[in-house]
C-alpha cells in the first residue's frame, strides 16, 4: 500500500488486532515466522532481479549472501527458539521473602505494533530480518522500505500481502513524506536502519509519542592490523569484503590502520589482490554499482579533499579521478595516510574508498578510535591475546570480530547493535525478542504477609525493619 492515508488505516487495523489478541500463542507466532521465511525463499530469484534493477548492477552472490541469507538465518533461528524465549524467566525473591515462599519472574509480553524502517543498501534484508524478533515476541509489524529502491520495495509489498493479513504484517510504500509520517506514528517500538543524520529526525518524531527506538546506524568501522599481522594474506580478505556491495554496508571495513613498517607492503598487496580479483573492473560481473549520484559525488569530494591535503591517491579500476562522480562503477580508491581531520577520516566512507593510515603503537590507534564517534564494528587482525584484550578494553564499538570480518554480526546468539553515533538497542536472536517485548516483572507473595505494617506502628515493627539494615 502507498501513502500516508493507507498508513493510518493500516496502523488502526493492527492496533485493533492487538486489542483482540494481546498475547498470540506459540503456534501463531511460529506460523507467522514460517510464512515470512517461506515467502522469502520462494521469491529469492525475484528478489535478486529486483535488487539488480534498483542498483543497475549487483552480483547475484551479493544479494544471496546479504539480502537473502541474512533474513533467512534470522527467521530460522527465531522459529527454532521462540518456544524457549517465551518461557517466563525465574528470578530470586529477596530475603526474607524468598525463604517464606515468595516467587519472582520476568514475563515477556508483546509490545503491540512495531514499525520497521529499512534502508536502500540492503533493501530486502533490513526490512525482513527484524521480523524475526518482532513476530517471535508476538507483535504486529508495519514496514517502510526505502523509496530509493522502488523495485525491491514494490516486490516486498506484493509478496508480504500474499502471505500476511494486513493486520499482521504490511508494507507501506512512499517517499520522504510517507517516511516522515511513518516515524511520527504512535508505534509501541520503532526500529530504524540508516544514517545518523536521518536517525536524529526519526528520534525527534518518535519522541512526541514516547515511542522507544532501536537505531542501527554505522560509522567508521576500523580494521586494525597488529604489528605482526600477515599483511599479504589479509589484503585479499580486506579487498573482497570492502568491495562487496561496493562498500555500501554499515558493518563494512571503513579504513585500515597498519603498522608504519608494513605500510608499503600492505598497499602493494592490496593492489595485487585487486588486479587479481577484478580484471576489467568497469565491466566485471562481480562489481556492484554505486547507483546513487549523490553518493558518488560525496565520495569524489572525499578523494579530492584527501589529495589536496597531501594523501597518496591510488585509483584502481579507472584512469585518474576526473570523472569519478559520473560512473556508477565507482573505482576502488586507496587514500594513503590522509590527515585525521580530512573528510576521509571524519566521514563514514560507505563506498569503495579505503583510507590506509600508518601507526606507531597500538596505544596511538586506541586513542584515535576513542577520539572519534563510536563505530558499529571494529576488526582486529593478527595480534596476541594480550593485544586483543588491550583493544577490547581501550576502545568502543557496537561489536568486535578478531581475525575475521562480520562474524559478530552474523552470529545469531550475539546481540547486534551500535553505541553512541552508531546506534542504540540490540536485535537478533534472544536480544531481538527482548527488545520487542515488555519485560514484565511479576512477584507472588510469601505465605506470611511481611509487608503488613498498618498503623499503629510498633517498636517491634521498627526493630524488624532495622534488622535488615546491615551488610
Amino acid at each position: 500500500m502507498t501513502g500516508a492515508a493507507s498508513l493510518d488505516a493500516l496502523f488502526a487495523g493492527q492496533r485493533a488486532a492487538v486489542e483482540r489478541e494481546p498475547y498470540p500463542s506459540l503456534a501463531t507466532r511460529k506460523d507467522r515466522i514460517a510464512r515470512a521465511l517461506d515467502v522469502t525463499i520462494a521469491n529469492q530469484q525475484r528478489i535478486i532481479e529486483a535488487t539488480a534493477e534498483d542498483f543497475g548492477k549487483r552480483p547475484e552472490l551479493t544479494t544471496i549472501a546479504a539480502d537473502l541469507l541474512y533474513p533467512v538465518n534470522h527467521l530460522k533461528y527465531a522459529l527454532k527458539h521462540v518456544g524457549k524465549w517465551m518461557q517466563p524467566e525465574k528470578r530470586k525473591a529477596d530475603f526474607p521473602f524468598n525463604v517464606l515462599g515468595a516467587k519472582a519472574q520476568v514475563f515477556y509480553q508483546p509490545l503491540g505494533v512495531v514499525g520497521v524502517m529499512a534502508p536502500w543498501n540492503l533493501p530486502f534484508a533490513l526490512g525482513y530480518a527484524p521480523l524475526a524478533g518482532v513476530l517471535a515476541a508476538g507483535n504486529r509489524a508495519l514496514i517502510k522500505p526505502s523509496e530509493l529502491t522502488p523495485h525491491t520495495s514494490a516486490l516486498m509489498a506484493e509478496i508480504t500481502a500474499q502471505v500476511f493479513d494486513p493486520e499482521e504484517v504490511a508494507v507501506v510504500e512512499g517517499g520522504v513524506e510517507v517516511a516522515s509520517a511513518f516515524s511520527a506514528m504512535p508505534f509501541d517500538h520503532l526500529i530504524f536502519t540508516g544514517g545518523a543524520p536521518v536517525a536524529k529526525h526519526v528520534m525527534r518524531a518518535a519522541a512526541d509519542n514516547l515511542t522507544p527506538v532501536t537505531l542501527e546506524l554505522g560509522g567508521k568501522g576500523p580494521v586494525v592490523l597488529a604489528p605482526g599481522a600477515d599483511v599479504e594474506k589479509l589484503a585479499g580478505k580486506i579487498v573482497s569484503v570492502k568491495l562487496a556491495n561496493a562498500g555500501q554496508a554499515c558493518i563494512g571495513l571503513d579504513y585500515v590502520r597498519v603498522h608504519r613498517s608494513q605500510l608499503d607492503r600492505f598497499v602493494a598487496a592490496v593492489k595485487d589482490k585487486f588486479a587479481q580479483y577484478f580484471p576489467d573492473y568497469a565491466n566485471n560481473p562481480d562489481v556492484s554499482y554505486v547507483f546513487l549520484e549523490k553518493q558518488r559525488m560525496r565520495l569524489a569530494g572525499v578523494v579530492e579533499d584527501a589529495a589536496a591535503r597531501g594523501a597518496g591517491v591510488e585509483v584502481l579500476g579507472a584512469e585518474g579521478t576526473v570523472n569519478l562522480a559520473n560512473d556508477p562503477a565507482f573505482p576502488f580508491v586507496l587514500l594513503v595516510d590522509p590527515p585525521m581531520d580530512s573528510q576521509a577520516m571524519q566521514q563514514e566512507m560507505f563506498g569503495p574508498v579505503l583510507p590506509i593510515v600508518p601507526y606507531d603503537t597500538l596505544e596511538d590507534v586506541a586513542q584515535q578510535i576513542r577520539a572519534g564517534e563510536r563505530p558499529l564494528a571494529l576488526y582486529f587482525f593478527g595480534g596476541t591475546r594480550d593485544e586483543q584484550d588491550f583493544m577490547l578494553r581501550n576502545t568502543w564499538s557496537g561489536g568486535v570480530t578478531f581475525d575475521d570480518v562480520l562474524l559478530h554480526a552474523l552470529t545469531q546468539d550475539l546481540p547486534f547493535g551500535g553505541v553512541g553515533h552508531s546506534g542504540m538497542g540490540r536485535y537478533g536472536g534472544f536480544a531481538g525478542f527482548k527488545t520487542f517485548s515488555n519485560a514484565r516483572s511479576v512477584a507472588r507473595p510469601a505465605r506470611i504477609d511481611l509487608m503488613a505494617m498498618e498503623p499503629p506502628y510498633t517498636q517491634k515493627m521498627v526493630r524488624t525493619m532495622r534488622s535488615l539494615l546491615k551488610r
